[in-house]
């Protein structure tokens, strides 16, 4: 077996990639009874409570394609949870914008994610919570 496989830092990563496969599993098995795909919950939550960006903006800050964005966006037109408004810096990138439903369905999901997240942290001290929260920013910061 490789030495690198073995090693903690690989380990953690694996844990890491376990984890984040697990959350995303429980988020979608969350948002079926609303309809909508973990991307249309992510852009929700880059528009909430108030924000006004272009697809592209979105794109940057999600850090995927202007396409996988676009696909998004038009999924949560058709559900009319955001409106596009004129973009005056930008004729053909128009600005978007949760409506007051968007808004009303974020704020259900972010309840239903505080009592899933109290769940999960609930045997983890606040210090354990801020070194994981810490230590994740640092590595991060690292890949940037």
């Amino acid at each position: 077996m490789s030495k690198t496989i073995e090693s903690e830092p690989y380990q953690v990563i694996w844990l890491i990639r376990r984890l984040f496969r697990s959350l995303s599993q429980k988020s979608n098995e969350n948002l079926k009874e609303f309809g909508i795909s973990v991307a249309d919950r992510a852009v929700l939550e880059f528009l909430y409570p108030d924000k006004i960006l272009s697809v592209p903006e979105i794109a940057e800050q999600y850090q995927v394609t202007r396409q996988h964005v676009q696909t998004t966006i038009n999924s949560l037109l058709e559900a009319s949870l955001v409106v596009a408004k004129e973009n005056p810096r930008h004729k053909r990138s128009q600005l978007m914008m949760l409506n007051s439903q968007g808004r009303m369905l974020f704020e259900i999901l972010l309840k239903k994610d505080e009592k899933t997240i109290d769940v999960l942290f609930s045997h983890l001290s606040k210090n354990e919570i801020t070194i994981t929260r810490d230590t994740l920013q640092s590595l991060l910061k690292e890949l940037s």
